[in-house]
């Protein structure tokens, strides 16, 4: 699978790197890139940038060295590691269809680590990481504030070895936040992970192609794209005053609220090649694609979508709820007695 390039993905043209400037706004309130290509500032180094580098303000800059922390053994397995490497405290929390850690909100300042031992099999299975202190500080089934970025995790027996297995993956479909790294602790396990050094990262965040809600002190949620388009009075219906939220009807025939959060009751999981279709409208291509080159280069697509699988470089995390097809949400499933969490993982 290609690798794209951060802020400098595939198939983008000479103006690359203006959309590592702040995006523009159309006349129907929507979003735009510039596109001021006649730059030479705008048509310079970015276009060149390595998959270790990040566009920030129109230079290639290092995305940073990962952290490797070390954690308390697990003595009683399975296990969840967190570790706060952000500049800033969070308040972590786990929920899932079975209580974790009663359900209790905790605070990691900078440099903490919290385990959560002894955990059951689970399904349903979130982490959450309030970037704002919550008012209420324990829920067993909920998360308790709009100011936080989660991940996803489940726990089972693996039928073939009786052992623990850990499945985790990194979702950014209704909205992103903070940067984060999952990893089980077995060494065949491969990690999932988004992100830059912090500094770079909230540079990137403002150039969210939506919105950013949820603001408090530099950080802010960029808001998912069929989060955007509900209505303001959160109806079940879209935003039809955006072209943003109306050009995948246009084009494809079905609404944006269907193909952007995947809703298409009367299609059964079972229905493959339907749902590849899906995915393609979101990336712009054609259904069953696996070539990340042809991905977000002719619209219409899901701009947000790109904008955290292009701009931000995170190729292999849900951008939307249908970015599995092709096996490009990184979802990953390893057999490995307890799951490693770091918030803002690099340098």
């Amino acid at each position: 699978m290609a690798t794209l390039l951060l802020g400098c993905a595939a198939g983008d043209g000479p103006a690359v790197c203006e959309r590592c400037s702040a995006g523009a706004t159309d006349a129907g309130g929507d979003k735009t890139a510039k596109t001021d290509s006649g730059s030479d500032e705008a048509s310079g180094d970015c276009t060149r940038c390595s998959v270790d580098e990040i566009c920030v303000e129109r230079r290639c800059t290092q995305r940073g060295t990962l952290v490797n922390p070390t954690f308390a053994a697990c003595s009683q397995p399975p296990c969840i590691n967190v570790y706060n490497h952000c500049p800033v405290p969070i308040w972590i929390h786990a929920v899932a269809t079975v209580a974790i850690d009663e359900g209790m909100v905790r605070m990691l300042v900078p440099g903490d680590k919290w385990q959560y031992a002894a955990l059951p099999a689970l399904g349903g299975g979130r982490l959450y990481a309030y970037y704002r202190e919550p008012a209420v500080q324990h829920d067993a089934t909920r998360l308790v504030s709009d100011f936080n970025q989660f991940v996803e995790m489940t726990i089972d027996k693996d039928a073939a070895t009786g052992r623990w297995a850990q499945n985790y993956n990194i979702s950014y479909v209704d909205y992103a936040s903070l940067p984060v790294l999952m990893k089980a602790s077995g060494s065949n396990c491969g990690e999932t992970k988004c992100g830059a050094r912090f500094p770079d990262w909230l540079l990137e965040l403002k150039r969210c192609p939506t919105d950013l809600r949820n603001a408090y002190q530099d950080i802010a949620t960029c808001t998912g794209s069929f989060n955007y388009c509900m209505t303001a009075d959160g109806s079940a219906t879209y935003d039809t005053s955006r072209t943003y939220c109306t050009k995948m009807q246009e084009a494809h025939g079905f609404s944006g609220s269907s193909i952007y959060g995947g809703y298409f009751p009367d299609h059964p999981a079972t229905d493959v090649s339907f749902w590849d279709g899906v995915a393609a409208w979101n990336r712009g291509t054609l259904a069953g694609d696996a070539n990340d080159d042809h991905y977000y280069v002719t619209p219409p697509y899901n701009d947000y979508a790109r904008w955290i699988h292009q701009e931000l470089g995170c190729s292999n995390v849900y951008a939307f709820s249908t970015d599995d097809h092709q096996d490009k949400a990184g979802f990953v499933r390893c057999v490995a007695p307890e799951l490693n969490v770091v918030w803002c993982p690099y340098e």
